[in-house]
């Protein structure tokens, strides 16, 4: 039955019970907590009791809210929400009940929407409401499960909150009615927070959090009641089966393999693509979304949670753009997202600000699709776990090159390179500076002219017997491959030997070194 709860009621009951049912209904099993693999103990939901859930809104908070609602209705339970009775009825159509078809729910089960009224102590209309339902339809002795009931408490004051509280379970243990109340969590100052809500709970029969952090949501419990014994605070990491998006306990349920551990979130299976990223493939899996470009992938991925998201970065990406969506999709999704950036005929010269901004994985270009696929499916299960940078602009200026390019003099040189090692260093972006010793009959200058940098702030200088090229934006491992592309000539047929250094120490090594030798002997130019 669906219908507006009542706001307050003072009317006597005018039917009267079959006794027995009534001495069934005090004595029938409850529902627990719809978590799989959550111990007994800690799922149990007692007659006259109350039990508070903390949970912002989030796929999490409907499995759990709707999910233990969905099982209650096969018994005598009654459901409210403040969700209007549209809404409530298709989201419990969504887990399985279908309030319009008859038999769908046992015969004593209720579907109510609840709303409070303005001016009135909000507990006040919650009893008076659930008073009535008790009166008139609800069996005796049953559950009542309540999402959405912050706007019952007075959370600011905290002497009316714990009156409302000990309210609440005082009705609930003179009716022997028990409430499940799934509440947003208050937004209380962490001085004051602690000791109020205590007061509140304090004749509930437990009160827990569904809890977001690093990407995975957790079961934390303050204290449970179970009989005669007092659970205290436990925390219990969750995800959600692959099959009905149920919570399960993770690791208690399912064995450690990707695919029996469960979920990060309903949506993991997801996979949110650019155009751009697959505009030259032929076929492309059937159940990956292709939206227009980047600007689109961002939009669509406004709610996910830990769905994969592939942007492209090509010919005519501005890394600016991009560095922007990227840092604004993982603050917005957190760490269960994937984030791939795909590059599309040019390489992405600053993957480590890419890491740093938010994104698992740079696919470089020419990757063939079944690798990308791989790729995808490697990173299921996975949260992103580096640290965030408050504002994405500071660390693109971390990583922007100077204008200059191909050969400087040596005091120029070093304080080029000293410059962009400093700013490297907030997001850690590796560069590579190399000491090449020149051969007895090889002249500076013509080392030079085998010497062909392109891209800007790359540079090189001559000083002693040495030339001294550095590569900004560049592994040590990646050396090689660019040395290469950049002389003309075999290295063996320049040089005799060289010294290679990748990490901002050595660098700054180097350059002292070299300072010291032009503050002796003034170099070639």
């Amino acid at each position: 039955m669906t219908q507006p709860a009542p706001a307050a009621s003072a009317s006597v009951r005018a039917v009267s019970r079959d006794a027995r049912y009534s001495l069934l209904a005090r004595l029938a099993p409850r529902e627990p907590i719809a978590i799989d693999g959550l111990p007994g103990a800690l799922a149990s939901l007692g007659a006259g009791q109350v039990h508070i859930v903390y949970a912002s809104a989030s796929p999490a908070r409907d499995a759990l809210f709707w999910q233990t609602a969905a099982a209650a209705l096969r018994g005598p339970a009654t459901v409210l929400s403040t969700r209007d009775a549209a809404s409530l009825a298709a989201t419990l159509r969504e887990h399985g009940v279908d309030i319009d078809r008859p038999g769908a729910t046992g015969a004593w089960s209720n579907v109510c929407a609840l709303r409070p009224l303005p001016g009135r102590d909000g507990t006040q209309v919650l009893i008076e409401a659930l008073q009535a339902l008790a009166d008139q339809c609800a069996a005796p002795g049953s559950q009542f499960l309540i999402e959405g009931a912050e706007a019952f408490f007075a959370w600011g004051d905290a002497a009316t909150l714990a009156r409302q509280g000990a309210d609440l379970a005082a009705w609930c243990a003179q009716h022997r009615y028990g409430i499940l109340i799934v509440a947003a969590p208050p937004d209380l100052t962490e001085e004051r927070g602690h000791a109020e809500l205590n007061a509140f709970q304090s004749r509930f029969a437990g009160a827990a959090q569904l809890l977001h952090a690093q990407g995975q949501y957790h079961w934390e419990i303050a204290f449970w009641r179970a009989g005669d014994a007092v659970h205290g605070s436990q925390s219990l990491p969750l995800r959600f089966s692959a099959a009905e998006h149920r919570l399960t306990v993770a690791g208690g349920t399912f064995d450690t393999t990707i695919d029996e551990a469960g979920l990060l979130a309903p949506d993991e299976g997801r996979v949110i693509v650019s155009r751009d990223a697959v505009l030259n493939e032929r076929l492309l899996p059937p159940a990956w979304e292709i939206v227009d470009n980047n600007e689109a992938a961002v939009a669509a991925a406004h709610l996910a949670v830990a769905a994969t998201v592939i942007l492209d970065f090509g010919a005519r990406g501005q890394l600016e753009t991009l560095a922007e969506q990227v840092h604004t999709v993982r603050l917005q999704c957190g760490e269960a997202l994937k984030l791939i950036v795909r590059e599309d005929g040019v390489a992405l010269r600053y993957e480590s600000l890419m890491l740093t901004l938010g994104v698992n994985r740079v696919i470089h270009r020419n990757t063939p699709l079944s690798q990308v696929e791989a790729i995808v499916e490697s990173l299921q299960g996975q949260v992103y776990s580096r640290p965030m940078p408050a504002d994405f602009r500071a660390a693109i200026a971390a990583v922007m090159h100077g204008d200059e390019t191909g050969y400087v003099n040596a005091a120029h040189f070093i304080e080029l390179v000293r410059e962009a090692v400093d700013r490297s260093r907030v997001i850690q972006l590796p560069s590579v500076l190399i000491r090449l010793a020149l051969m007895p009959e090889v002249a500076h200058v013509d080392a030079l002219k085998a010497c062909h940098l392109r891209r800007a702030g790359d540079i090189v200088t001559a000083s002693g017997d040495s030339l001294y090229v550095f590569f900004f934006a560049c592994r040590l491992s990646d050396a090689d491959a660019v040395c290469q592309r950049v002389f003309a000539r075999p290295l063996a047929e320049l040089f005799e030997g060289e010294q290679r250094c990748g990490d901002p120490q050595a660098i700054t090594a180097l350059l002292d070194a070299l300072s010291d030798e032009i503050d002796d002997e003034t170099p070639p130019d």
